[in-house]
């Protein structure tokens, strides 16, 4: 699975008109909020916090981010915005050895990161763009779209991950999960699972790749669609009204939940 983005049209800008320099060195908080601006996570190269705006030339101090800070928390925000631009963005450089909670959100442009994060926490919100990261670590990680897809390649930690229309792709989880959408495919596969797997779709097919020796229950259904199993161990039944389910206990305690629903979407698990 690969998402498709014009970056053309989002990156002619070469010039910045802003730049935002800050010292996060006791933040615990980092928020950084956007509104038709594309976000860049990329890493910095000091200790600083820097983030370059690209915002189609505006000039003057009621466009450029605003920032609120004290010890333990950082807010920026987007400056003064008279029509949605698509093709402004900005590039948020913050430092590896930071370590905190971080909070993303862009309503119309995509967040991307082509880099590994390790954070306290992270959470990102794309109301009506894509959600596009290499790796993260991070106890608890959030992330809402409504109508674009999100894809990751490798997560550590608990992955949470809602779109209302748009596909979820995971290469690799570490952790526990939960994972829904309405209309669209799902694929996620398990390095490892210490937690609950929570898997729903409504009209999208399912794929998922459990971790072999692991101890878990699994419980699914698919009222309309297919259920099919690579898995030695789980029994699929097909119920009255056509209705498919699978169950089985792998492994050996302690057992993870494994927990699948959909509508009318196939489940495929190997």
């Amino acid at each position: 699975m690969s998402i498709q983005i014009n970056t053309e049209q989002i990156f002619a800008q070469k010039e910045p008109d802003h730049i935002v320099t800050l010292d996060i060195g006791t933040v615990k908080d980092l928020q950084i909020g956007y509104q038709s601006e594309t976000i860049l996570l990329k890493s910095a190269e000091d200790d600083q916090l820097v983030i370059k705006e690209y915002i189609n030339g505006l000039s003057g101090t009621e466009y450029y981010a605003k920032v609120t800070s004290n010890r333990f928390k950082t807010t920026v925000r987007h400056g003064r915005r008279e029509e949605v631009n698509k093709a402004s963005y900005v590039e948020v450089f913050l430092p590896k050895s930071w370590h905190g909670e971080l909070q993303l959100s862009s309503q119309y442009g995509h967040i991307l990161s082509e880099e590994n994060w390790s954070l306290d926490r992270l959470a990102v919100e794309a109301r009506e763009g894509s959600v596009i990261f290499k790796s993260i670590d991070a106890p608890r990680i959030r992330v809402n779209t409504s109508v674009c897809p999100v894809q990751i390649d490798q997560t550590t930690g608990f992955t949470d991950i809602h779109t209302v229309s748009g596909s979820i792709y995971v290469g690799s989880i570490s952790g526990g999960a939960k994972l829904e959408t309405s209309n669209a495919p799902i694929f996620a596969a398990f390095e490892s699972l210490n937690n609950v797997l929570e898997c729903n779709t409504q009209n999208g097919t399912m794929e998922l790749v459990l971790p072999t020796g692991t101890g878990m229950k699994v419980d699914g259904i698919s009222k309309r669609g297919s259920i099919t199993s690579q898995i030695e161990g789980l029994e699929i039944k097909i119920k009255p009204g056509n209705v498919s389910w699978i169950s089985g206990i792998l492994g050996e305690k302690p057992y993870q939940n494994v927990r699948l629903s959909s509508i009318n979407g196939d489940i495929l698990l190997r």
